[in-house]
């Protein structure tokens, strides 16, 4: 639940390097804040109405592709460090600051002039410590064109159990559907199982069975059980 009920503790106006605190603000102007940024990530809907409906999250047509590792010159700052990426991610969109498995802190943005400008204010106002960064690195995707000639093997941790997979383009109309929230993965099975088969031309068993969306549970991607006649294939 994402919904807070919470007192702002002050209204301001920021005039350049100047903070100006005022009691109201008539529509049409940009205000600050004070107290918000402990419940909201990067964007939301403030009302004080108990019915009002959340403002549509924006969708930006770049994404963050360039990739830079950051680490603490000194290894005592590194809670700096970690506070520094927490703030700079609020403070811009479309940042991504997240670390890996390795424990490396990643820093993503839209080009190299956009990281450049958010290691910059990461170094001086919000870790406040010299930091070490790597090269900037541009991941790149791929995606399919085909369906796939080899089929994937993967066995369960017992080695009982063998799951085949292979890969298959969607068609681009399912895809932008999906980005477009037409078809997401928390809406009504039916109604999806319906859009899927009417206006896609899915097999009718494949639609029911799609295990999840893919990256982050809501992309372009689906991960769909196409087995026929077996048993508890969830708790492999």
């Amino acid at each position: 639940n994402d919904l807070n009920v919470k007192n702002i503790q002050r209204t301001v106006l920021m005039m350049g390097g100047k903070v100006e605190a005022v009691p109201d603000v008539p529509c049409g102007n940009t205000v600050g804040l004070v107290g918000v940024d402990a419940y909201l990530m990067k964007q939301g809907t403030i009302s004080d109405h108990e019915d009002a409906h959340n403002i549509r999250v924006m969708k930006y047509s770049v994404s963050p592709v360039v990739r830079v590792a950051v680490e603490p010159k000194m290894a005592s700052d590194l809670p700096k460090l970690v506070e520094g990426l927490k703030k700079l991610s609020k403070s811009d969109p479309l940042v991504i600051c997240s670390t890996e498995a390795s424990g490396e802190h990643i820093i993503a943005g839209c080009g190299e002039l956009h990281v450049e400008i958010c290691l910059k204010d990461l170094e001086e106002e919000y870790a406040k410590c010299e930091i070490k960064k790597s090269d900037p690195v541009v991941t790149y995707k791929e995606t399919v064109n085909e369906e796939s000639s080899i089929m994937c093997l993967s066995k369960s941790p017992n080695k009982h159990n063998r799951i085949y997979c292979k890969a298959a383009p969607m068609g681009d109309e399912l895809a932008d559907d999906i980005e477009n929230d037409v078809i997401t993965h928390t809406q009504d099975t039916k109604i999806r199982y319906k859009m899927l088969v009417d206006k896609h031309e899915w097999d009718v068993n494949d639609a029911k069975k799609i295990w999840c969306f893919g990256p982050d549970t809501s992309g372009p991607n689906l991960l769909v059980d196409t087995t026929k006649a077996v048993q508890y294939l969830n708790e492999i």
